[in-house]
């Protein structure tokens, strides 16, 4: 096993040290002014190989290298997170178009950081909800490029079903157990870290959301609480 080197010195950490999603560390003791938007490296300084992510955020060295920032690459991984989302029995009645598009445009009047989003369509007078399409900031990780899409199919595929007007942590709670699945099957360290993050978040909706599904999962198992999601609006 590689030993591991500080980001900044290259020195072998010592002391107190942060560890990003990808394992890098970064001696605490070399003065941050910013961290990546999306492993939490924190960046030194005018330390070289970091971009733009949005207007307030950046990306790491890791980070951009890693980056899906072209449509004909996101067209390559679609099809294998539809594949594996299908695999875990998560499949979409109709073909749902996914859009990269610039990070500052989906996280305008954002509290947090927004990776995703699903555009649907109700129509007035009736239940009828009509999935548009799947838009995904341009420049995630391929990990996190994957993660992502599957947690949008998740609202494509509550919508499909009729499951309209959940509470939020209901909803992103069901769609973070996708995103959740669809990264333990992946396998990698990133992936499992990035899992672990979404477990541990503090957040009221996203975080404490996944925490009551999931448990309600292992209580339950799955089938019977996607069927009372979709059928009564709550969980068994």
């Amino acid at each position: 096993m590689a030993e591991v080197r500080c980001t900044v010195c290259g020195r072998p950490p010592v002391d107190r040290y942060v560890v990003s999603a990808h394992g890098e560390a970064t001696c605490a003791r070399h003065p941050a002014d910013a961290s990546c938007a999306l492993c939490g490296r924190p960046r030194h300084g005018g330390e070289p190989g970091w971009t733009r992510f949005t207007s307030a955020t950046g990306r790491c060295p890791t980070c951009t290298r890693q980056g899906v920032d072209g449509q004909d690459e996101a067209r390559r991984h679609i099809p294998v997170v539809r594949a594996e989302m299908a695999a875990l029995g998560i499949r979409l009645d109709r073909r749902v178009r996914v859009t990269l598009v610039e990070p500052d445009s989906i996280n305008a009047g954002s509290p947090s950081l927004c990776l995703g989003r699903t555009v649907q369509r109700l129509w007035v007078g009736t239940s009828q909800v009509d999935v548009l399409g799947i838009e995904i900031a341009r420049g995630l990780t391929a990990t996190h490029f994957g993660a992502t899409v599957a947690h949008e199919i998740g609202h494509a595929w509550l919508a499909e079903r009729g499951a309209r007007n959940l509470p939020p942590p209901l909803e992103e709670g069901v769609c973070e157990l996708f995103s959740g699945a669809w990264l333990k099957r992946r396998g990698t360290a990133l992936a499992r870290r990035l899992r672990r993050i979404a477990l541990d978040s503090p957040d009221p909706v996203y975080g404490a959301g996944f925490r009551m599904v999931r448990d309600a999962v292992v209580s339950h198992g799955i089938a019977a609480v996607l069927d009372s999601v979709c059928a009564r609006g709550r969980l068994p």
